[in-house]
């Protein structure tokens, strides 16, 4: 998962900047999920956000670094989970991290498109901070795993939690081919109960 974005002017102090701010997020996010990252202009993005091309800035020092700052909150949404767990309970633990694994998914699906197909067009240090926060985000899974399933290998626990990563992303990335009557709220309870068959499968 990647970590917060070098070289980008300082959070905005006031609530009025700070909901200027979330609105490029989400602006560019929806530009760059439909024409790609090289696709659009910074004038595209003022104009999705209401501000002028120039005035995106203020907020961020480049186009990149406005990438950056999108993928960011996926690791801002799954952070808590993995450094500030409530509590000890491996098995809560892990109720945890699958919970907050579906909440990316079905809340924020647009940014797993882009990690997924313009993490490449970033710079080397901040794709090496990327993998670095997805290796911690995985090792959390995997010490639950372990706990909870005390008989599993920790190379075992990592296979586990990729698996169940690989399900989710890969069902979210596809959601356009699921059958018109199966909404959100199926697709997900479906979900969960895959990660759980998966979580307690025999290795």
């Amino acid at each position: 998962m990647p970590t917060t974005a070098p070289s980008s002017p300082a959070a905005p102090s006031t609530d009025r900047g700070r909901r200027r701010r979330e609105a490029v997020l989400d602006a560019a996010e929806q530009l760059f999920v439909e024409r790609g990252f090289h696709g659009v202009s910074v004038d595209d993005l003022g104009a999705a956000a209401g501000i002028s091309g120039p005035g995106l800035y203020r907020h961020f020092a480049s186009k990149d670094a406005l990438l950056m700052a999108v993928l960011d909150r996926i690791w801002d949404r799954l952070r808590p989970a993995v450094e500030q767990p409530a509590t000890t309970d491996a098995e809560v633990v892990l109720e945890t991290l699958l919970q907050a694994q579906l909440d990316l998914a079905f809340e924020q699906p647009a940014a797993l498109v882009l990690l997924v197909r313009e993490l490449k067009h970033l710079p080397d240090d901040y794709r090496a901070l990327a993998r670095r926060n997805h290796r911690r985000y995985v090792a959390a899974w995997a010490a639950a795993i372990t706990v909870v399933r005390p008989e599993v290998s920790s190379a075992q626990a990592h296979a586990l939690a990729l698996a169940v990563h690989g399900l989710i992303d890969s069902a979210t990335l596809r959601r356009q081919a699921m059958p018109a009557e199966m909404g959100p709220a199926d697709h997900r309870a479906l979900l969960e109960r895959l990660s759980r068959e998966l979580l307690t499968a025999a290795v």
